[in-house]
């Protein structure tokens, strides 16, 4: 019980101590203070970013104490809070003349390194504190090291770090968490998932590694692994808003829509409104069928940010939906303002447009996609489907001639819609040898294209490749 009440104590002394200092200052007294009582109020003060009050005592510390090099270090992490890196680097230097294995001033000098993005002199100084820092210090030097390498870029070797500090301290969370960032920044996801797993054979009530497993396996496509890893994270620390959030994303991959919607409905129990979480329920609600109700959190997401794209492409998607055409067209025009590049929202423009009979600003949208992304396989297709919709069939085969330079020519998809140009064209023959192929190659492409165009069948030498080839 005494050691639980040490830091309230130690709180209440420094308060009681810090009242005591701004009673002298502003009744314009002096008194003695005790050189560690001063030291340890300029550190309460740099800690909570009051660095003029910091400055107040450390003049009148010095008066008290003008050979003390505790205090030149004090004014030197000062000058460094002040962003006088250049003032406070020679000083800490100077310092560091004199006690050569000070680990604070190491700290301070790597900390301002840091800042001033001079990663190498950092890990420098870092280095040299591993070398004789007591063990719990270590814990925290190896995540500096690590971060200074992440912020260099040199992932490996922050790996190198993370794994070592897990080795030293399994219980280390922010290197459980740094590990999984880095690996994934490598691209070594199936390595990180097999790191988790394995480390849980260990520490089977690691939230932190159940959850970091649930991203692995997301990054990976295994969903419903996914799933359950994060339900694990849950069952251990059910306050663990991102677990949740995490999980609803891979319900909507697996399109569980309905168990992704009350997932979210959990982070609101236990997590602040945000617009991400109203926008995703949103969408869930748009799969569900629950126009109206989609509606309903999309505004909601809007009402706490007004400039959140995706809820404005959501009630687009409704009133396209709802074949209120013009009404989405002005949501995706709004979308538009805030990202005019966006990908998606061009594309749904244009479909939109399509439907309207605006053939020519459809394919406006499409060309701006086209034009930041040639390899944009839905927007060719959306294209020369608009140039076939006009039966303007010359054109739209040119347009596949453009589209087979920038996307695989083996794309099924670009075939059927060359083959009905083709065939549009009486190009006869090399229309049906261009359909046997597609045929073995992607039957199911065919029953997808007679849904556009079910008069294909009236023609007996189609009708028979379609069912000879019927697998």
């Amino acid at each position: 019980m005494h050691d639980e009440g040490r830091p309230h104590q130690e709180e209440d002394q420094i308060l009681a101590l810090a009242k005591a200092f701004e009673a002298m200052v502003e009744a314009g007294d002096s008194r003695f203070f005790d050189h560690d009582d001063l030291e340890m109020l300029i550190e309460h003060y740099l800690e909570r970013g009051s660095v003029r009050k910091a400055q107040q005592v450390h003049h009148y510390a010095s008066g008290l104490y003008p050979e003390s090099l505790s205090l030149q270090l004090r004014e030197a992490q000062i000058l460094a809070s002040n962003g006088k890196h250049v003032q406070a680097i020679p000083r800490l230097k100077n310092l560091l003349s004199f006690e050569p294995q000070n680990e604070e001033i190491h700290l301070t000098l790597a900390n301002i390194y840091s800042q001033m993005h001079e990663h190498t002199l950092a890990l420098q100084h870092f280095n040299a504190v591993l070398e004789f820092a007591d063990e719990e210090l270590k814990k925290d030097i190896y995540i500096d090291v690590a971060l200074e390498h992440e912020n260099m870029g040199e992932w490996k070797q922050a790996v190198r770090i993370l794994l070592k500090a897990l080795k030293e301290d399994p219980s280390n969370e922010t290197a459980l968490y740094e590990l999984a960032f880095c690996l994934d920044k490598e691209g070594r996801i199936q390595e990180a998932a097999e790191f988790y797993t394995q480390y849980l054979d260990d520490h089977p009530y690691s939230f932190a590694a159940w959850y970091n497993l649930g991203n692995a396996h997301q990054r990976l496509g295994k969903y419903k692994e996914a799933v359950n890893a994060y339900d694990f994270a849950i069952a251990i620390e059910d306050s663990f808003a991102p677990a949740y959030h995490q999980k609803a994303e891979a319900l909507t991959a697996l399109e569980r829509f309905g168990d992704a919607l009350e997932v979210h409905r959990e982070t609101l129990l236990i997590d602040a409104p945000q617009p991400s979480t109203f926008c995703y329920m949103g969408e869930c609600l748009e799969h569900l069928g629950n126009l109206d109700e989609a509606e309903q959190y999309y505004m909601q997401c809007l009402e706490l940010d007004a400039h959140f794209l995706e809820a404005h492409v959501g009630l687009g998607v409704l009133d396209d939906l709802r074949e209120d055409w013009n009404a989405a067209l002005e949501h995706f025009a709004q979308a538009l303002l805030l990202h005019p590049h966006h990908e998606d929202t061009l594309l749904m423009m244009a479909t939109v447009l399509k439907k309207l009979g605006r053939h020519e600003d459809a394919d406006t949208c499409l060309v701006q996609l086209l034009e930041r992304n040639p390899k944009h396989l839905e927007a060719w297709e959306e294209r020369v489907d608009n140039m076939q919709i006009l039966e303007a069939h010359e054109e739209a085969l040119n347009l596949l001639d453009n589209a087979f330079e920038h996307v695989p020519p083996t794309s099924t998809s670009l075939g059927y819609k060359q083959f009905v140009s083709l065939f549009a064209l009486r190009m006869d023959g090399e229309a049906l040898r261009l359909l046997d192929h597609l045929l073995m190659s992607d039957y199911d492409g065919m029953n997808r294209l007679l849904e556009t165009y079910p008069g294909l069948l009236d023609d007996p030498r189609v009708a028979s490749r379609y069912a000879r080839m019927k697998p």
